[in-house]
């Protein structure tokens, strides 16, 4: 699992982008539209980018033999549990 770690404005999310191209990925985030603005602005082309409410909803035929990247991952925990996070733990290992 990949995990890109660092402060805001630091490049995670290009990072993440080049590694959802490597891997044939998908990327949720929480504003498909700016991602994909994004993206383009970055010169990174062919990604596929969809919502939050996409991937959890099993059905979705482009999710089917693929990963998954997450953009924000509080935000996903958020947007899944529909209430303010407050703390969580992280191991860093695979």
């Amino acid at each position: 699992m990949y995990r890109i770690i660092d402060s805001r404005s630091s490049g995670k999310t290009s990072r993440l982008m080049l590694l959802a191209k490597e891997n044939n990925s998908v990327i949720a985030c929480s504003n498909p539209y700016a991602m994909r603005e994004k993206a383009l602005g970055y010169g990174i082309t062919g990604l596929t980018i969809v919502s939050y409410e996409d991937i959890l909803n099993k059905d979705n035929d482009y999710l089917r033999g693929r990963t998954v990247m997450i953009d924000e991952i509080e935000s996903f925990v958020q947007y899944q549990l529909f209430t303010k996070l407050t703390g969580y733990t992280l191991s860093n290992e695979d």
